[in-house]
C-alpha cells in the first residue's frame, strides 16, 4: 500500500505555477489551479525533460513539455500532443494545513 509523503507546503506552490520536488530519486511535479494541486511524474514520457520547466495552463490543466513541445493533461496524465504519446503517472493529494501530501509507490 502506498503511503502519503509531504513533499512541499502549500505556499511551495503558487497559483497557476508549479514546483519540482525529489523523493527517493524520483522527479516529481506540483501543479496549483485555485484550491486544487495536482502531482505528477516530472519528466516528460517522451524525452528527459523536467515539465516543471514547461508552461502549466491552470484553466485546462494541461503542462506543455519544455523540450518538444508535448502537453499533459495533469489531472489524468493522458498526452494530448505529439511527440508524447505515453501518459505520464498522476499521484493522488491530498492538503493538510499547509502541508501537500502526496501518495507515492
Amino acid at each position: 500500500m502506498a503511503d502519503f509523503v509531504k513533499l512541499a507546503t502549500i505556499h511551495d506552490v503558487p497559483d497557476g505555477g508549479m514546483h519540482a520536488v525529489e523523493h527517493n530519486g524520483r522527479r516529481i511535479a506540483l501543479f496549483r489551479a485555485g484550491a486544487t494541486i495536482y502531482a505528477t511524474d516530472g519528466i516528460c514520457s517522451h524525452d528527459y525533460a523536467e515539465l516543471s520547466e514547461g508552461f502549466f495552463d491552470p484553466d485546462d490543466c494541461t503542462v506543455e513539455c519544455p523540450l518538444h513541445g508535448s502537453r499533459f493533461d495533469v489531472r489524468t496524465g493522458r498526452a494530448l500532443t505529439l511527440p508524447a504519446f505515453a501518459p505520464i503517472e498522476v499521484f493522488e493529494v491530498k492538503v493538510q494545513g499547509d502541508d501537500v501530501l502526496v501518495r507515492l509507490p
